[in-house]
């Protein structure tokens, strides 16, 4: 039957009928076909919400085993206006809550581990910091930017006093013997000095230890551990110059 006949026919059932009996003939008949419709609408409408309300990236950081989730929001804020961020229009994300064990004992520091390695990977991260342990673990990636070819002259010289460094000589051994099972360089030796780079054969700075940051202390990251995070910059990241101000944002006073 084609389609103007098969109309013609259910108009014909209704003729004559109260609105009641026409409202009920309706469910009856189309009560499927609305509900697919009505299910159409609600995921178009939701696919169109996402698009129109997501925000476009600024920045975004991860702070390893900072215990800072209390001050999470205010630290985003603070930062923000200081960087000259829209809030608005981009986001500004830095996780203070994710907790990682580089010896990755646990299920949670597995996914910890291989969430923050993709989205470095992925371009949805510009600095990661941590305690020594879980930042020497993934900079035995090779995840981390060269300060060489990050800083300003002026920038090196301030910072050089604070650098983290690794032994490129170690990146570059890609034999079995050198690297874990997680494809991260053989740095988990705790006898290592880092902060040493006569000791290696080929040093990389590629970390600046946060020694006595106020703004740290004042967003509470890292004064359960007591222990003096480290930072670097992700090979990918977008926003390197925002990067760059959250370092100098986490040094002044």
């Amino acid at each position: 039957m084609a389609m103007h006949d098969e109309i013609r026919e259910q108009q014909m059932k209704l003729k004559g009928r109260s609105f009641k009996e026409k409202l009920g003939y309706f469910w009856d008949y189309y009560k499927i076909h609305t509900f697919v419709v009505l299910l159409i609408l609600i995921v178009v409408g939701s696919f169109i919400w996402d698009i129109a309300t997501t925000k476009e990236e600024a920045f975004s950081a991860t702070l390893l085993n900072a215990y800072g989730g209390e001050g999470q929001e205010s630290f985003q804020a603070d930062f923000a206006e200081y960087a000259g961020i829209d809030t608005d229009a981009y986001s500004c994300y830095i996780d203070a809550t994710s907790t990682f064990s580089h010896k990755m004992t646990s299920e949670v520091d597995l996914a910890v581990f291989q969430r923050t390695i993709a989205m470095a990977q992925t371009g949805g991260l510009d600095v990661i910091a941590g305690d020594l342990m879980p930042f020497t673990h993934i900079a035995g990636t090779g995840m981390f930017l060269d300060l060489k070819d990050v800083l300003t002259e002026e920038e090196y010289a301030r910072y050089e006093p604070y650098f983290y460094y690794i032994d490129g000589a170690l990146l570059e051994d890609d034999s079995e013997e050198t690297y874990e099972a997680d494809g991260s360089a053989g740095f988990d030796d705790e006898n290592i000095d880092h902060t040493n780079p006569s000791s290696m054969e080929k040093p990389i700075p590629v970390g600046i230890f946060l020694t006595d940051s106020e703004k740290l202390q004042k967003y509470s990251c890292y004064t359960i551990s007591g222990e003096t995070p480290v930072l670097g910059f992700i090979f990918s990241s977008a926003h390197l110059d925002t990067a760059k101000q959250f370092l100098h944002f986490l040094t002044e006073p």
